[in-house]
This record gives C-alpha cells, sequence and structure tokens, in this order.
C-alpha cells in the first residue's frame, strides 16, 4: 500500500483514464462548512524514490459536492460535441443533485500572458525541473461545459449513478426514483427513460460496444437493458436467487469484464451484501461471476447466469472495479480495505486491510503504460482506491516470479553437487 495524497474534502468518485492519470471527485455539500466541492485531476510522480500524486488541475463545482462521475479519454472521431478538438484529451460526467454536466478536459501550452489561475478556475499545472528540460513551456488545462442534462425529476430527485460509452456518444444515469434514462450524444435526444426499480439505483454499466446496460439497485433487483430500446432483457436477481436459494441479499455493484482470451466477449462481476445486517449473526458477503454456456463447439450460448459465487467474508464490499484486461477484479470494503481477485477464478490473491480508516468509495485498476511502470515500479496490477477519509491510496499486486528462490536455490544447489560428483567421477577433481 502506497498513500498518493491526502485532500482537504471528502472522496466519492475516483477513476484512472490515462498512464498516471486520475481523476477524483468529492466534497462537503451545500452545508456551509468551508469544505470545498470539487473535482481534481491528478498525476502519479516519483518523488524521492516514492510514488506521490500531485494536482494538475482543479475544477471548483459550486455548491454540489460530486458522488457520482463517469471519465473517458477522448478518443479519435469523438462526435460528443461539435466543438471537439485534438487538444481534448478528457470527458467527465458528473452527477450534481438532479443533473448531469459533461465537461471536456482540453490540453494546452500556456500563453506567456496567462496567470497562474486561468478564467475556466483551473490552475496551471507546475512542471518539475526535469520536465523543464525536456519540454520547454508548461501545460495548461482548461475546462469547458458541454452538455448540461436533466437526469432526476421532481424537486428531490437525485442522480445516483451515472455512466459515460467509451466513445463518449451514450449517456445514461440511475435516479433515486428508480429511473434509469439515457441520452444520445451530442444531439441530447433522450433514447429512453425505463422505470425498473422501486428504490435508488445505486450502480450501472455499459459493455464497451454500448449494446447493453446492467443496472442494480436497493431494492435487490437487478436487470439486464438494451440500449437502444430501453427493454429488459434479463432479471439477473431472479436467477440468482433461484441458485443461492436465498432472499437475504441484495445486489450492491456491477460491472463488466472483457474475457481475457476473447476481447470480443463479455463477463458480468456483481457484489452483493445482506439487506440486513445483523451483529449477532454475520453474514458472509459474495461476488459473482456471471456468463454464457458453451455448447460442444466451444461456442457460448443462451443467457448470462452465475459461474462462479464467491465468499468474501463477513466485511461489507463498498466498491468494485475491473482491470480493462478483464484478468483482475478489485473490491473496496466498509472497513477500508482493498481486495485484488483473479478474474478466472476469483481467487483472492491480495488483501490488504484497513487501507483507508473508513469505507471505501470508490476504486480503479491503473491504466496499463510504460510510463505507469516506470514510475510505479514492476506489478502485476495496481488499483488507485479513494474514501471519505480524504486520501488516495494505491495498492500493487506485486509481479509473481515464475519460481520461488527457495527453488532457484535449491537447483543451484544439486547442479553444483552434480557437477562436483561428475568431475570426481572422471577423476578431473
Amino acid at each position: 500500500m502506497v498513500g498518493l495524497c491526502k485532500l482537504h474534502f471528502p472522496l466519492y468518485c475516483c477513476q484512472c483514464i490515462e498512464g498516471t492519470r486520475f481523476i477524483v471527485a468529492g466534497g462537503g455539500g451545500a452545508a456551509k462548512t468551508g469544505v470545498k466541492n470539487c473535482v481534481q485531476l491528478l498525476e502519479v510522480n516519483k518523488v524521492k524514490r516514492k510514488c506521490e500524486a500531485t494536482t494538475l488541475e482543479q475544477l471548483d463545482t459550486g455548491i454540489h459536492a460530486v458522488m457520482n462521475m463517469s471519465a473517458v479519454p477522448v478518443g479519435k472521431g469523438c462526435k460528443c460535441h461539435p466543438s471537439i478538438t485534438e487538444s481534448d484529451k478528457y470527458l467527465v460526467a458528473l452527477g450534481m443533485g438532479g443533473t448531469c454536466k459533461i465537461f471536456s478536459i482540453k490540453e494546452e501550452k500556456c500563453k506567456e500572458s496567462e496567470t497562474n489561475q486561468t478564467a475556466s478556475g483551473l490552475k496551471r499545472r507546475k512542471k518539475a525541473k526535469e520536465e523543464k528540460q525536456e519540454t520547454p513551456g508548461e501545460v495548461c488545462y482548461k475546462t469547458s461545459l458541454l452538455h448540461h442534462i436533466d437526469t432526476a425529476t421532481g424537486d428531490k430527485g437525485t442522480q445516483t449513478a451515472v455512466r459515460l460509452s467509451h466513445d463518449g456518444s451514450l449517456l445514461v444515469a440511475g435516479a433515486s426514483d428508480g429511473h434509469l434514462r439515457a441520452w444520445e450524444l451530442p444531439s441530447k435526444d433522450q433514447i429512453f427513460d425505463s422505470k425498473g426499480h422501486k428504490d435508488d439505483i445505486t450502480d450501472i454499466d455499459i459493455t464497451n460496444d454500448a449494446s447493453q446496460i446492467v443496472s442494480v439497485s436497493r431494492d435487490g433487483k437487478a436487470f439486464l437493458w438494451d440500449a437502444s430500446s430501453g427493454h429488459k432483457t434479463m432479471e439477473l436477481h431472479v436467477i440468482w436467487n433461484m441458485k443461492m436459494i436465498s432472499r437475504n441479499f441484495r445486489f450492491r455493484n456491477c460491472r463488466f469484464g472483457s474475457v481475457p482470451e476473447s476481447p470480443d466477449k463479455l463477463r458480468l462481476f456483481t457484489t452483493h451484501v445482506p439487506i440486513k445486517r445483523d451483529p449477532n449473526n454475520k453474514v458472509h458477503c459474495c461476488i459473482t461471476k456471471w456468463a454464457k454456456r458453451r455448447n460442444s463447439e466451444g461456442k457460448e450460448t443462451g443467457n448470462l447466469e452465475p459461474a462462479i459465487v464467491q465468499n468474501t467474508g463477513h466485511e461489507a464490499i463498498s466498491a468494485l472495479a475491473v482491470s480493462d484486461d478483464g484478468v483482475f477484479v478489485g473490491l473496496g470494503f466498509m472497513d477500508g480495505s482493498v481486495g485484488i481477485y483473479i478474474s478466472f477464478n476469483l481467487q483472492c490473491a491480495k488483501l490488504v486491510k484497513n487501507v483507508h480508516s473508513i469505507f471505501v468509495t470508490s476504486l480503479s485498476f491503473v491504466k496499463e503504460s510504460p510510463l505507469s511502470r516506470v514510475t510505479m515500479g514492476d506489478y502485476d496490477t495496481a488499483i488507485v482506491s479513494v474514501s471519505a477519509d480524504c486520501t488516495c491510496q494505491l495498492t500493487k499486486l506485486e509481479s509473481r516470479a515464475l519460481f520461488s528462490i527457495w527453488l532457484v536455490i535449491l537447483l543451484c544447489f544439486i547442479a553444483i553437487a552434480t557437477t562436483a560428483y561428475y568431475l570426481n567421477y572422471s577423476g578431473l577433481l
């Protein structure tokens, strides 16, 4: 575990977006406590052989604390807004009460006349001495508001979950009224408004091809949706309850994941916590891997069904993430612990207790790149987690050696002994 930084506001959202960069968001809410509400773009650097996260830019969000967020890099051919250019690096969808605001973060070289604070409210990035020698001039980040969409209805309605598709052409939001809504970008035409849940939607996700959506809610139900029509295609909770023969759990998180050997296929991961927590009768929480059955030819057929259900312990799960390659699954817990699991069999590869002093609010796997390995060292995978304790932590799964060090020593000893015996037998020793 590596402490990257401690900020001055509670953190509720975290998403790694490129190499060593990630975005966090949160705040103290509308109460005038002096705790700010903002979004920060952070970058991990190696400082005196230690990893530290420094703030590149900051966007103040006024009286609204960002409780849910989705960020994606701007890819080639992105048409989420007419003003998008090659200098736009990231798209960020922020949940602010009953609305969703989508910003772009633009990277530009600073002009000499620009001050340390730009007109958009973002601070100019401070370059290290080494960077200044390699790249003259400084880089400024400017945000621009692309879209403002009302994602929840009623005076007390709030957006509880949000997701942008990988190409930025689809926005999906869940609300406290149980509605799942989707919009096409840049037109902002609403694709559907479906009433599927009776309580807050706690989490949603979109497949890489933006064809399917999954949603889970406090009402204990989980649905698979057709992204083009908003029609339910599966009631996941019904299938799960039949397998477990128990209705004492509710779905907490959901994420789609790639299949390492077949990137065009997808898996679904969901977490489950008890509906009621009884301190005198602790019940294990669990994570489920969903997959389709394979026929005799090895092709997947039918609908998704629970392939593996793995107990994760008594501590309640609070956050879920899946690595881009689909090899690892990350879990955050209410006691502040972080676990890394192997997606193939859901076995725990590493569990670090009390990474945070209170519950983990969000986590995200570091994007694989040469820069991330140079900065963070060698590892099989690494995950950034945040919490309401205002800290950002890095948990790494160290690279596993092909052979144990003791096995290597034993083999060396056998080789030396064999050589000595041969030389003695041959009369050469």
